[in-house]
């Protein structure tokens, strides 16, 4: 891997790295060099597609990639993919996938929510519907999300639970339905609506860890 140009790497030259670094083979610091090429490959059509772009994005947090040099840069991918999500319809990068990363490599995605919360055009509501209606789950009254990389003691994931029960995405989905004409995104409004009141209703038996 060193002895190549680090632009010149290659999928199968670094997917064994990419999962196994500062588990079995590397560190942080050489960690810091390779990334670059690894998110590259992650995010290009036709790239790397394991390991997930969810354990590439732990695995910055693992390294502390807040503290490096390129860390402004790193944000500002950061910032442009969420943009994507919120622009793009349908986007080229899963939101949970996206959502999920981000929490894992940032301390909080509560600005990455309160963005979506506008809900002002039909891309942004179109992956909120993907991901409401096709990658949550229904857990004693809560919607959830149902992906595996989700640290679920994390502050991130509590955020998210917290958006999607405790009021503020059905406020958000409220105030867009009052605001939108067009069939279609109606239509995607009242269907993530009616998903977020069905969690509201669930009335599944409590977790014996949360019995008294």
């Amino acid at each position: 891997m060193l002895s190549t140009p680090r632009q010149q790497l290659q999928v199968d030259d670094l997917v064994s790295y990419g999962v196994n670094v500062m588990n079995t083979v590397g560190s942080a610091e050489d960690f810091r060099y390779f990334a670059p090429r690894l998110l590259e490959l992650s995010l290009i059509i036709d790239g790397m597609d394991w390991p997930d772009l969810e354990l590439t994005f732990i695995k910055l947090a693992q390294a502390n990639w807040q503290s490096w040099p390129e860390a402004a840069i790193l944000a500002e991918l950061m910032d442009a993919l969420w943009a994507d999500i919120l622009t793009q319809d349908p986007s080229w990068l899963d939101a949970g996938t996206l959502l999920c990363a981000l929490g894992s490599a940032q301390p909080s995605i509560a600005h990455r929510l309160r963005a979506w919360s506008a809900l002002d055009n039909a891309a942004s509501i179109a992956n909120l519907h993907e991901f409401v209606t096709t990658q949550t789950d229904i857990r004693q009254g809560r919607l959830v999300a149902r992906n595996a990389y989700w640290d679920t003691t994390s502050t991130t994931y509590a955020e998210l639970s917290s958006w999607l029960s405790n009021g503020p995405a059905t406020t958000a989905l409220q105030a867009a339905i009052g605001s939108h004409t067009s069939e279609q995104v109606l239509t995607h409004l009242a269907d993530i609506h009616n998903r977020l009141l069905q969690a509201r209703s669930d009335t599944g038996p409590m977790p014996e860890s949360q019995k008294t």
